[in-house]
């Protein structure tokens, strides 16, 4: 019944582990959704500041005027003066924004996936005058040139067309780490003529990010050792209170079965004493003697029987329960506890029946550990059934176990006591009229397991209690 150290502290360790694995898992998790949280925020904010940024610039152009520059042929759009006015202003929108890497305007075109190059602020024109960046001569940003959209959400959804928005594409090339914004450039009848597109550079902004997330990765890593060290600390101290514990349990067994042990002599000597008081081994007594002197052997019975339970307590305690096996012939066994328990069930007013299987012959049991179990769950039917109330023990077998069933119509067991009813000097929550010590259950317990049986039990409050011993032959 008692514990290994070893396993107890096993199991110390393995809480210890998992609470290890449970505290840094948590502050894992925290870490990554403070991680998310914060880079959700600052999205947000980028988010918000490009769409102010894009619809605010969107304001600098007029779609009439656009919209007449592009009913120009492309060829012819390059030497017109608007189209140098586009890029100043476009230029114009790049100097107020240290951040903006690219700003250009873009034509819809009936094809879903691209558009065309209207102007752009480092555009590469044939023309050295127009070259304004001194870049080296391209086609690309060129006017009139093919800017494939295909992979842009904004666009493919239609979102930018409608409104000022931004792109959840962020994609990194020779500029940088690149976030785009758009805004739809419309006539006064709505029609939507040009498209406003600005990319920004945001690899500071990734680094601001990280730079935030430092701190919160420093403080939950921190926080893992705080709480990882506070958990071993604790489990470390339960540990050793738990061994305090334990070892004073031990002690406390010991000294009960010494101190019960002990007692056990003197009580048996009175006991034998009285016995022959009565049996007229020192003279005849009057009748108020005799009764005098049958209380006290009673009462020394039941002190023997008491220091025998906690004797056989201290020693399932302990683990120290020692097994006897001899060949038990369980008829005849049977039949004897029957007759001292139909005594108590006729002194309760208790119906007693029983009903043995004729299978049941010879088995290898301790006959001493067998009157306990058998004993114990008589009596605490008896005991815990009212007047008129009905105990009955069923006894069968097989080649492989013996089964003894003891069902009463009691007070049963309350739900809330279940689970706790073989444990030591504990009594149920209703058996408070009845006396009892709160001994009989787990010695059963104790007892059963001892020879390598199972015990288990049925019970519902007022309607009595079933239990069932199950024990290898």
């Amino acid at each position: 019944m008692r514990e290994p150290q070893e396993l107890a502290v096993g199991r110390l360790r393995n809480a210890s582990v998992i609470v290890a694995l449970i505290t840094s898992a948590a502050a894992l998790i925290l870490i990554i959704g403070m991680y998310w949280y914060t880079k959700s925020l600052l999205n947000k904010r980028l988010d918000a500041r490009m769409v102010s940024m894009v619809s605010t610039a969107s304001l600098l152009f007029s779609g009439e005027d656009i919209g007449a520059f592009l009913a120009h042929p492309v060829e012819s759009r390059l030497k017109l003066p608007f189209h140098r006015s586009l890029v100043l202003q476009l230029r114009s929108i790049k100097r107020a924004n240290p951040d903006i890497t690219f700003a250009y305007l873009l034509e819809p075109t009936q094809e879903a996936d691209s558009m065309l190059f209207i102007a752009d602020a480092d555009v590469l024109a044939l023309k050295p005058e127009l070259n304004f960046n001194k870049d080296e001569v391209t086609d690309e940003g060129f006017p009139g040139s093919e800017y494939d959209v295909s992979e842009i959400e904004a666009i493919q959804s239609g979102k930018a067309f409608g409104e000022a928005t931004t792109s959840p594409e962020i994609y990194e090339d020779y500029w940088g780490l690149l976030y785009s914004a758009y805004a739809p450039i419309k006539k006064k009848n709505g029609d939507v003529v040009a498209m406003l597109a600005i990319d920004i550079d945001i690899s500071d902004y990734n680094r601001l990010i990280k730079a935030t997330f430092l701190p919160f990765g420093l403080i939950s890593i921190v926080m893992i050792a705080l709480i990882s060290g506070l958990a071993f600390g604790l489990l470390k101290l339960w540990g050793s209170r738990m061994e305090l514990m334990q070892e004073l349990d031990r002690q406390k067994d010991e000294l009960l079965g010494i101190v019960s042990h002990q007692l056990a002599t003197p009580i048996s000597a009175l006991k034998w004493d009285f016995e022959m008081l009565l049996d007229g081994d020192f003279g005849k007594f009057n009748k108020e003697q005799e009764e005098f002197f049958g209380k006290l052997q009673g009462v020394a019975k039941h002190l023997a029987d008491l220091a025998s339970m906690i004797l056989d307590v201290s020693r399932i305690q302990l683990g120290r329960v020692k097994v006897d096996r001899t060949d038990l012939d369980l008829k005849e066994f049977f039949g004897e506890i029957m007759t001292i328990m139909e005594a108590k069930a006729q002194e309760r007013k208790v119906h007693l029946t029983s009903t043995i299987s004729d299978k049941v012959g010879i088995a290898s049991l301790d006959k001493r550990l067998m009157r306990m179990i058998v004993e114990n769950l008589m009596s605490n039917a008896i005991k815990y059934t009212p007047e008129g109330g009905k105990v009955k023990l069923d006894v069968s077998s097989t080649h492989q176990e013996l089964k003894i069933v003891v069902s009463d119509t009691g007070c049963g067991i309350p739900k809330q006591d279940q689970d706790k009813i073989f444990g030591k000097l504990f009594r149920a929550s209703n058996a408070c009229n009845v006396d009892g010590n709160g001994f009989g259950l787990y010695v059963v317990k104790g007892a059963v397991e001892a020879q390598g049986g199972t015990s288990r039990f049925e019970s519902a409050e007022g309607k009595g209690s079933t239990f069932i011993v199950t024990l290898p032959i």
